[in-house]
């Protein structure tokens, strides 16, 4: 599979974590702003998305919503996120989440397809995905290397004072 990743990147610190993405059923598609959530186990798309692409239910799935349980109709779609990364035949659930402005939740079933990364550096928050994973990262780690071994110092081996 070819790797393939997208930034996403906020002047200011952000609190909701944005990406556009284009969710297709055979030849109908619907371009759509898309919420990242880390708390969520499944993507959803809103009842507004199901109508725009006619979508007709696979079947039932039993839903914990910060609202309490609910039972969600699932429907199988595509799901084309920036930079070509490509989620097929993926199984969501609707939910009422176009009152919220948006026409996804990208949910851990994604996420989980690659490595994702939130920073809040200067100020600015910026998140990226990519898939499939690359690399483990281990922040704990990456602080313990830079203790022990320290800033680089010198031109490195072999670099030798000529007399």
């Amino acid at each position: 599979m070819d790797a393939s990743a997208f930034v996403s990147e906020y002047p200011q610190i952000s609190n909701r974590l944005m990406s556009p993405a284009t969710l297709k059923n055979g030849g109908n598609e619907t371009k759509v702003q898309a919420l990242w959530d880390t708390g969520a186990s499944r993507t959803c798309i809103s009842t507004d998305v199901v109508i725009s692409l006619g979508l007709v239910p696979l079947g039932k799935q039993q839903m914990q919503t910060p609202s309490g349980p609910s039972v969600a109709n699932t429907f199988q779609i595509d799901i084309l996120l920036p930079n070509n990364v490509i989620v097929q035949d993926l199984v969501v659930c609707d939910s009422a989440i176009g009152a919220l402005g948006i026409g996804a939740l990208i949910g851990m079933d994604i996420i989980n397809l690659g490595d994702f990364a939130v920073s809040n550096f200067d100020g600015k928050t910026v998140f990226t995905f990519r898939t499939p994973s690359q690399a483990k990262t281990n922040y704990v780690s990456d602080l313990r290397r830079q203790r022990i071994i320290g800033p680089t110092h010198g031109k490195g081996k072999g670099s030798k004072k000529k007399k």
